[in-house]
């Protein structure tokens, strides 16, 4: 991404969702203990909101993010929320120093300077069977225009590793043929949502490829304008662990 000349480098995984609707993710809900029992299996965690607030004649930010809290390995949980808050505030340093230089390059033309304005919001889409699945999702207003960066985040709470999508399933099954099946009757069922050549391009779902847990689906998801027009949202793909029951791992079963 670039402004008036500013590259934008900031990419953990993620994906840029330009559009002049906003879009809002659910908001992560902290279940009372009384419906905890509704959720089979949940982790011994708590999740706490983090924020980073400040406005400056370049930028005003209002950064919210989560904080992993209660894990017995103090290690891990540690190492888990500094991978997030170091994403988070190398997003801020970068939109900060861009913002800067926009100022610069304006007061140079003799052009006007709007302030940029970012915040992020998350969403826990998944938490049980040891394994936290976290979305962040990035909100930009510069120049007028509305732009969005998503991101995931899946970690096993018992190494503190980051998860990639052959992690989720039997060792030596061919899950990448199974989800790009399963990407493909989408793109087949509902053409007029994506661009016409869409199906014909796609290469398919890489090991590395984008994710999240969700209840009980799997998650995958593309760039805004990747495969979609504009006028679309971040397409994802909703994959329910009983269309791969046969690859995946049983404890994503029980």
């Amino acid at each position: 991404m670039s402004f008036r000349g500013v590259k934008i480098m900031f990419y953990p995984i993620t994906y840029f969702h330009q559009s002049h609707k906003p879009y809002i993710p659910r908001q992560y809900m902290l279940y009372p203990p009384m419906y905890r029992d509704q959720l089979f299996r949940v982790n011994d965690l708590q999740i706490v909101t983090k924020e980073i607030e400040y406005s400056n004649e370049y930028i005003k930010a209002d950064l919210k993010y989560p904080e992993i809290q209660g894990l017995k390995n103090k290690e891990i949980q540690n190492s888990i929320n500094n991978s997030i808050q170091s994403d988070i505030m190398e997003f801020s340093r970068q939109m900060e120093s861009a913002a800067k230089e926009s100022a610069e390059e304006a007061m140079l033309t003799g052009e006007s300077f709007e302030p940029f304005v970012i915040s992020s919001i998350y969403e826990i889409t998944y938490n049980k069977h040891d394994i936290i699945s976290i979305s962040i999702v990035y909100y930009e207003f510069i120049n007028g225009s509305h732009s969005y960066i998503k991101t995931s985040y899946n970690f096993d709470l018992n190494s503190g590793r980051s998860l990639s999508l052959k992690d989720l399933f039997k060792q030596g099954s061919d899950y990448q043929r199974v989800l790009n099946s399963e990407v493909r009757k989408e793109l087949i069922m509902n053409r007029e949502k994506y661009f016409p050549d869409t199906l014909e391009n796609f290469k398919g779902i890489g090991e590395y490829h984008p994710f999240y847990l969700e209840n009980g689906d799997i998650v995958v998801y593309f760039g805004f304008h990747e495969i979609a027009p504009l006028e679309s949202e971040i397409p994802v793909f909703k994959i329910p662990f009983s269309t791969v029951s046969n690859y995946i791992k049983p404890v994503f079963l029980s």
